[in-house]
């Protein structure tokens, strides 16, 4: 733990592989993005009617999947010793990113999604008595 808090830890060029139960779990997690991303893609197939909420499974197949990805990419990297990329650094940048991008889908979900709905709901009743 007392590791944790140095910066010759977090900028350590060769830091070593991933071992045991944490590498495994490792994995478990990037296969269940993978997964979360498959699961969005059928949302996405089946809400054809609604563009906000396909928008949103869209932006949730797109950050399964990317998130899958590069985290596959830094865990090989680091099992096979590739000297820049696998620095622990770039664990925890790449969480940090996720994170920011977490929160403009949520942001989305809950107050894009409502805002437009309200929109559309009041351009459907102007339209009502447009008579076009």
């Amino acid at each position: 733990m007392n590791n944790l808090l140095t910066l010759s830890y977090w900028f350590n060029l060769n830091p070593g592989p991933f071992l045991g139960s944490y590498l495994r779990m490792i994995y478990f997690a990037i296969i269940l993005f993978l997964i979360a991303g498959v699961v969005s893609w059928i949302f996405i197939k089946k809400n054809n009617q609604d563009v906000l909420t396909r928008r949103f499974w869209q932006k949730i197949q797109t950050f399964c999947f990317a998130i899958g990805a590069i985290a596959w990419i830094l865990v090989f990297a680091r099992q096979q010793g590739i000297i820049f990329i696998g620095m622990p650094f770039f664990f925890i940048l790449f969480f940090i990113c996720a994170l920011m991008w977490l929160f403009f889908i949520i942001k989305y979900l809950v107050i894009t999604i409502p805002q437009r709905k309200k929109e559309q709901q009041a351009k459907a009743a102007k339209e009502k008595y447009l008579n076009r």
